[in-house]
């Protein structure tokens, strides 16, 4: 993406709504989004850009306010379908998410959509609920389409959504396959290197203050390197004891949701991430396997 039209969207999609009162409270204040109830979704407006912003963002072709609307079973007859797609080989998404830890933040969602593309079995909605206890993709899905490629331009990745997802790899097809700098090769080796000195008994929140402190990740933001982590538990890089991951079996949501492990109750990251301790950092055989061909 064009860095100017990068930096124009930004505008769009993470303006300014709220400000503080007088008495420190926090007021909504109206900068011309407009949230639509029965689809929640925002119309996003251009206030705040100048007309030179608009413009580029207008030449682009960017479709900004873009919606789709995805059944369950849409959205799962997609995901098994786009695996025809002949960008998407385990080679060019782990390449991709090499490229992601510098030179293309783009890179980090596509693995763990095409894994749950890949895992994810042929099923139809059956019951009578909003969302689907296989799965988790709801019944009825509305997806604000040119915020979520953004935010996947910006370096968002979660194991979440799975119907936003599919969108984001679509996406993904149209793009050139890329090629990790060594830029890249070397911050993940850092990252790998510093979660095999893991002590025993540290946690995934205690491994981030860690590798936060010794400044690994440029620009590091906690949820976003979550995300990076959350690749290598999909991938089974990083092993937990609790369930399997995409990359060797699918559970079905309602049995993920059953699973209890240490801070389950309380914590916000889930499985597979949720159950990684420092007793057992590595599955060195998988790294090998996976990303011997770059790099470890």
């Amino acid at each position: 993406m064009d860095k100017g039209l990068f930096k124009a969207l930004k505008k769009v999609y993470y303006k300014k709504s709220y400000r503080k009162d007088e008495n420190g409270y926090q007021q909504r204040i109206d900068n011309g989004d407009v949230f639509d109830i029965e689809t929640g979704t925002y119309t996003y407006s251009y206030q705040g850009l100048s007309s030179a912003e608009v413009a580029l963002i207008e030449q682009s072709g960017y479709s900004v306010n873009d919606r789709v609307k995805l059944s369950h079973d849409d959205a799962v007859s997609g995901y098994k379908a786009i695996l025809a797609q002949p960008n998407l080989s385990l080679e060019n998404l782990l390449a991709a998410y090499l490229c992601g830890f510098s030179s293309f933040p783009r890179g980090r969602q596509p693995i763990l959509s095409y894994l749950f593309a890949k895992a994810l079995p042929e099923h139809v909605m059956t019951i009578d609920g909003e969302i689907c206890p296989v799965c988790s993709i709801k019944r009825v899905n509305w997806i604000a389409k040119g915020q979520k490629i953004y935010s996947c331009y910006t370096g968002s990745v979660w194991n979440e959504h799975w119907a936003h997802n599919l969108v984001e790899l679509q996406e993904f097809c149209t793009l050139s396959p890329c090629k990790p700098s060594a830029e890249d090769v070397a911050i993940f080796s850092a990252l790998i290197e510093a979660i095999r000195q893991a002590p025993l008994d540290e946690t995934l929140g205690k491994l981030e203050q860690r590798v936060k402190k010794a400044k690994i990740i440029p620009q590091f933001n906690q949820y976003s390197f979550r995300g990076q982590l959350m690749v290598l538990a999909e991938l089974g890089v990083m092993p937990n004891p609790y369930v399997a991951p995409l990359y060797e079996a699918f559970t079905p949501f309602e049995e993920i949701c059953k699973i209890k492990y240490p801070g389950s109750i309380r914590s916000d990251i889930i499985l597979p991430l949720a159950g990684w301790r420092g007793e057992n950092p590595i599955d060195e055989q998988r790294l090998k396997q996976l990303f011997g061909g770059f790099t470890c």
